[in-house]
């Protein structure tokens, strides 16, 4: 197979390359994968991890990874740049009351169905903004174990813990638009989120109708309406008595969450939280 380099803006093509050529979670490990005269015996996590190892070592030669803010080469985001990142203490996102534990005041609890509400950073910062596209546009999922790591650090910085039993719920894509990805965004945020907070994953939501995307709409109200009834439990056993913490890349108007809150608190959940990348 010849592959030829993009002569275009260093990095786009980069993810966009990985993602067409990397293998994903769900693919299966040949029994013997040969590279170099190398051969590997597909014998359980070990051999996973040989494999892995190579093929990115390969995707990097062949795709070198580019800093989405500087553009500089070895990683997505250099220590530059993220020492350039906002990452304000958590705070009531209705009111916008800082409070440093992410619990929502009363009063605006009643209107979101939500308890918690955490994000390390703003959407309307620029780099921020270019993380996430690219991550969620360009299908640069290896942004997924970077992001997960950042929000997982700004948990331990304000010693945030869910009380136990807790699951994470990612807001789940229609499978139409899932197909026109490539990927589910939130799924992906998620598993690695779990590894890192030692959370099960519960597949208990599923969007049951097609919306059009949040980001095209302009008013809350047309937010809320595009999302009404557009999430169902599927598996209230899972998520009956548990803190149920929903997982997305993006809130600007809350609609998405606090829909998917709703359908979470009448199946039963104890309480819901929500973590995201960036607040918008």
């Amino acid at each position: 197979m010849s592959i030829k380099k993009s002569r275009g803006k260093p990095g786009v093509f980069s993810g966009s390359a990985r993602r067409q050529y990397s293998m994903s979670s769900n693919e299966a490990v040949p029994a013997y994968a040969h590279w170099g005269g190398l051969a590997l015996r597909n014998s359980g996590k070990e051999a996973m991890t040989a494999f892995t190892g190579i093929k990115n070592w390969i995707l990097d030669l062949m795709f070198p990874k580019f800093c989405v803010g500087c553009r500089s080469e070895g990683t997505f985001l250099c220590a530059a740049c993220r020492a350039g990142l906002p990452s304000p203490a958590p705070s009531c996102p209705v009111c916008s009351r800082r409070n440093f534990t992410g619990i929502l005041c009363d009063p605006c609890a009643e209107k979101t169905n939500l308890r918690r509400f955490l994000a390390p950073f703003p959407y309307s910062h620029p780099l921020v903004r270019e993380l996430i596209h690219t991550y969620k546009y360009t299908g640069v999922r290896e942004l997924a174990p970077l992001l997960a790591d950042e929000i997982s650090s700004y948990l331990h910085r304000y010693a945030i813990r869910p009380a136990e039993p807790a699951c994470l719920i990612p807001i789940p894509l229609h499978r139409r638009r899932e197909r026109e990805r490539g990927f589910d965004q939130a799924r992906l945020l998620a598993r690695a989120l779990s590894e890192r907070l030692s959370l099960p994953i519960a597949a208990a939501v599923i969007r049951s109708r097609s919306t059009e995307q949040q980001a095209r709409l302009d008013s809350h109200d047309a937010r809320r309406r595009n999302v009404a009834d557009a999430f169902r439990v599927i598996a209230p056993e899972a998520i009956s008595g548990r803190t149920a913490i929903l997982v997305d890349d993006v809130s600007t108007s809350g609609a998405t969450l606090t829909e998917a809150a709703r359908v979470l608190r009448e199946a039963g959940a104890r309480t819901v939280w929500a973590i995201v990348i960036a607040k918008g």
